[in-house]
């Protein structure tokens, strides 16, 4: 319910990626936070819920810091994660001192979410008049009737700043941007956004702006990663790696006989709804529905909720992809 409040009201308000509400009350027993997995920039997940457990601002803090990991694609740590302390930030159970450090094993998830879901938000700078402060030259924030903000003259380590007005010198081009260096442009033809994946293409700068060109991708419908995949928005969807995204690295996509609960429609199994009614899948379609995992032989497993879907665009089948719920061929989906 946060997350439909955020979308429908909470985003009109001001501009932001990511929202966590802090509340008092009891969660479920020894749950103190919950978020959505790999869903940081969607509107109605990306969220979490955090319990203000603790007296100690720091071991609050942490949990925060933990569930916007779930946002960022990271799962819990295995016993084989470190950090260089005894407990690390994505430890499923939170210890005393609480931590202070992401574990390599956060690193690598954190890294692939970047680069199989490609969240473009986090790369938008916020503007001036979403920082809720009052405005005073020197302390480091951006505020309404500033060009720049370095800290104070003595310590402003930012070369496009003049500290003492908070304002850029005359000479500046830009300030930031994927195609700004040393306050001006780059020249043009300066790559500024490298493939991501195989179903990306690169954006080079034009020389007279500091953002890089709009991304553009293959075209939908092109295989991906040795067959595996078709391209869909600039990303391969499979199943193996949103197996991944849910259970860790250990999972693997559930066997044939898994998703044939799908043709229920009932409770979350189901291929998609209408007027909030589940429609069971078509033979041909159950996978294209609830998404199934295995983290032990034989042993279904599956994600709850609306992101425990099949991801759209994901192949179903040979020259099929997944589509509003339907397994469809993939030169008719695009």
């Amino acid at each position: 319910l946060f997350g439909v409040w955020r979308a429908s009201d909470l985003l009109s308000r001001r501009r932001h990626d990511n929202a966590h509400l802090l509340t008092a009350i009891d969660l479920n027993g020894p749950t103190i936070g919950i978020a959505h997995v790999s869903r940081m920039c969607q509107a109605t997940r990306s969220v979490g819920v955090v319990q203000d457990h603790s007296p100690t601002v720091r071991a609050v803090a942490v949990t925060m810091a933990h569930e916007m990991g779930h946002n960022l694609g990271m799962s819990h740590d295995g016993n084989h994660c470190n950090c260089g302390a005894n407990s690390c930030i994505m430890a499923a159970v939170l210890r005393n001192p609480a931590p202070e450090y992401f574990s390599d094993c956060s690193r690598r998830y954190y890294q692939n979410f970047l680069t199989n879901y490609i969240p473009d938000c986090t790369l938008i700078r916020p503007s001036k008049t979403d920082i809720v402060s009052p405005q005073v030259c020197g302390n480091g924030l951006l505020e309404e009737g500033e060009e720049c903000d370095c800290g104070s003259p003595a310590n402003c380590q930012y070369p496009c700043c003049d500290a003492a007005s908070c304002k850029l010198h005359s000479w500046v081009e830009c300030e930031f941007g994927q195609c700004c260096d040393q306050c001006r442009f780059k020249p043009a033809g300066t790559e500024c956004r490298g493939i991501r994946s195989e179903c990306d293409l690169p954006e080079y700068c034009t020389g007279q702006s500091a953002e890089c060109p709009t991304d553009v991708f293959h075209k939908d419908g092109k295989p991906c990663l040795n067959n595996y995949g078709y391209c869909y928005n600039g990303t391969c969807p499979i199943m193996q790696y949103q197996c991944y995204a849910h259970f860790g690295q250990n999972a693997v996509v559930g066997q044939d006989a898994c998703f044939e609960i799908n043709k229920e429609g009932k409770g979350d199994f189901y291929c998609r709804k209408e007027n909030d009614v589940p429609i069971p899948c078509a033979q041909e379609d159950v996978k294209c529905g609830r998404l199934f995992c295995e983290t032990e032989p034989n042993m279904c497993r599956y994600p709850y909720g609306d992101e425990g879907m099949v991801d759209p665009g994901t192949k179903c089948e040979d020259k099929k992809v997944c589509i509003n719920g339907k397994c469809i061929d993939v030169n008719t989906a695009y």
